[in-house]
């Protein structure tokens, strides 16, 4: 790592970052990027972290069993309870207190027999997106040794090792070769789901290497593979709006080979940035950006490569004269609480860019 990129912000952001009214910035700006080591004051605040006004405020629409709506509604845009475990886990919030164990426990409830959560509580509707964000933050919240943690990474690896490529799906050893077999998904000419990488990357980061499962080590290299393959965020092919007319206007039982043929009538596909991605944001849901994918790649401990120098730029352009990232891309007024205002700077987004150049700018 760089620690001159780090040296050169000035002081007055680095203030603006370890203000405490966001401890959990404040700690983060002194353990990641000053490399501090915690002293008694740098405790007492990360104990505080959950005075956070987002985190009192998610907290204080908890219902006591730990939920925030019924259970079928667990997934509900954005004010489902797994959502709101999702945000907690972005936020930092401590796992020491009582609510928040609460809401772990019950979505520990709501995780399925096979490790995944699901958007309904049914098995054929378990996606891993959802399972790597609220994998995620159960394990950043104190749950990362834990074997339910362990079992949804097992999940997500599952995934792969059926399909042989990032999708949505159901595990069944039965089917598992013929699955493998085709390696790709067959409604997209990328054949994976490119959002799908930076979620299970940082799933994978949050989670000690010593109890990934196996399996897990071949997901980190197929994720950080696309992202490298794709620059991170050039990944939408031109022709994705024709191959789509032609997919979803053919009669469902009569799909099979569609994508092969339109792969061999074009032969190099023209591919363009992935939209949005350019516009940083905080905290992100499904979908992801080019900040978080590097961030994701970061914390799996990936090299710079030249493939990410594209981005790394797009994340460079973005600062101000002061180092700071604006919040270009926000939930606000879709979540139970706002974090912090569109448009304007973000200490969020500020910690995240200058972590993901002290990383690679080395």
């Amino acid at each position: 790592m760089n620690t001159d990129i780090i040296a050169a912000v000035p002081p007055a952001t680095i203030a603006w970052l370890s203000a405490e009214e966001n401890p959990a910035v404040a700690v983060l700006t002194r353990r990641v990027l000053l490399g501090m080591k915690d002293d008694a004051s740098t405790k007492a605040l990360w104990a505080r972290r959950n005075e956070y006004a987002p985190v009192a405020t998610i907290l204080e629409h908890m219902a006591p069993d730990g939920s925030w709506a019924t259970p079928g509604r667990d997934y509900q845009k954005y004010g489902g309870s797994l959502w709101q475990v999702h945000f907690l886990g972005e936020l930092y919030a401590s796992g020491d207190d009582e609510q928040v164990q609460q809401a772990a426990a019950y979505a520990f409830s709501r995780q399925l027999a096979d490790g995944s959560w699901s958007c309904n509580g049914r098995r054929a509707a378990s996606i891993p997106c959802l399972t790597a964000n609220v994998g995620r933050a159960l394990a950043r919240l104190g749950y990362a040794h834990d074997e339910r943690i362990v079992a949804a990474l097992r999940y997500c690896a599952g995934l792969f090792d059926t399909y042989g490529c990032l999708t949505c799906g159901t595990v069944d050893l039965a089917k598992a070769d013929n699955m493998k077999a085709w390696g790709a998904r067959t409604d997209t000419l990328n054949g994976y789901c490119h959002m799908l990488a930076p979620k299970l990357l940082l799933f994978l980061g949050e989670v000690p290497r010593d109890v990934w499962p196996q399996g897990a080590e071949a997901l980190r290299d197929e994720c950080v593979r696309v992202l490298r393959d794709k620059q991170i965020t050039r990944c939408l092919p031109e022709e994705a709006r024709a191959f789509g007319e032609e997919f979803w206007t053919t009669p469902s039982g009569e799909r099979a080979g569609i994508r092969e043929r339109f792969l061999a009538k074009h032969d190099d596909l023209h591919y363009k940035d992935k939209p949005g991605w350019s516009r940083f944001g905080f905290p992100l849901s499904y979908n992801s950006d080019a900040l978080e994918a590097l961030l994701a790649l970061a914390r799996v401990g990936e090299p710079m490569r030249a493939e990410y120098s594209p981005a790394l730029a797009s994340v460079r352009e973005q600062a101000d004269a002061a180092w700071r990232w604006k919040l270009r891309n926000s939930l606000n007024g879709k979540m139970l609480a706002d974090i912090e205002r569109k448009g304007e700077p973000s200490r969020w987004v500020t910690l995240r860019a200058l972590e993901v150049l002290k990383h690679f700018d080395g």
